[in-house]
């Protein structure tokens, strides 16, 4: 059964002030204080510095052909393109960005978790897998998850935020997985929640092929795949279109993005219980 209302599913667009503030407050209500969320922009120069006892991580969700990063301050900057991205932890010194941009702010706790100073996506090496299992999926890790030990209580390890992009398409086979998660257990009675944030890309930028004569798509989300999985909402996305999908201990939504190149940021990582869905 497909449904129309997509009121309580956080959705907005990159560009638009209104819809994101919307997405930022349902992840700080979902995510609680050790975490923070903000959309950052730049028209020039700026830096960002580090904070104390906390990580930074920058998703780059548009950048123009000026843009430009620098490490550190001094030397020679590199192009900052859609789907790279930055991070900053305390002691750091700042990175400098320069051009037009945006990007998308995830502040955590610091743990031991290695985050990359730079990660450019076009650098990396593709790793079929997951929601996109066939050749050519883009599936690329820019914060991989570290999977904690076998017989660790905490099933986060030392992960607070991971990050990979993939290009979820149904004209490939297999297709899209549907499926949902659970919350993470911290300890035998204890769990956190798990979320995942899709942000749409440009599949222009790194060549790859439409889907028909445009490069908006769509994603199906199940409200309450464990009570109503016959029940889903689709949602139309373009480049810079945001969804969050939340998985607790009251709250559950499956997702399956069958037509979507896409960063997906998961909290407190790709560490949380997976189930399919038919």
């Amino acid at each position: 059964m497909q449904l129309e209302d997509i009121s309580a599913i956080p959705t907005g667009h990159i560009d638009d002030a209104d819809s994101m503030r919307g997405v930022i407050d349902a992840l700080r209500e979902f995510h609680g204080p050790e975490y923070d969320f903000a959309v950052r922009s730049w028209h020039g120069m700026i830096t960002f510095g580090s904070s104390p006892g906390r990580t930074r991580h920058f998703f780059v969700v548009e950048a123009d052909q000026t843009c430009q990063v620098w490490e550190n301050l001094a030397g020679l900057g590199e192009a900052l393109w859609p789907g790279d991205v930055f991070c900053v932890r305390p002691g750091d010194g700042p990175i400098r960005v320069e051009g037009d941009g945006v990007a998308f702010e995830v502040a955590t706790e610091t743990s031991s978790y290695p985050a990359p100073r730079i990660v450019h996506l076009r650098d990396l090496t593709d790793k079929p897998g997951g929601c996109a299992v066939y050749p050519g999926a883009f599936r690329r890790e820019a914060l991989p998850p570290v999977r904690p030990a076998a017989d660790g209580a905490d099933r986060r390890g030392v992960n607070r935020v991971n990050q990979h992009t993939l290009d979820m398409r149904s004209d490939r086979n297999p297709p899209p997985i549907r499926h949902c998660h659970g919350p993470v257990a911290i300890g035998p009675q204890a769990t956190v929640n798990h979320s995942e944030t899709a942000i749409v890309l440009p599949r222009a930028v790194y060549g790859l092929p439409e889907m028909g004569k445009s490069d908006r798509g769509w994603v199906v989300i199940y409200p309450d795949p464990v009570a109503t999985p016959s029940i889903t909402v689709t949602i139309p996305v373009r480049p810079g279109s945001v969804i969050v999908t939340p998985a607790s201990s009251q709250r559950v939504m499956g997702h399956a993005f069958e037509n979507a190149f896409a960063m997906l940021i998961a909290i407190p990582g790709f560490v949380a219980p997976y189930h399919m869905l038919e």
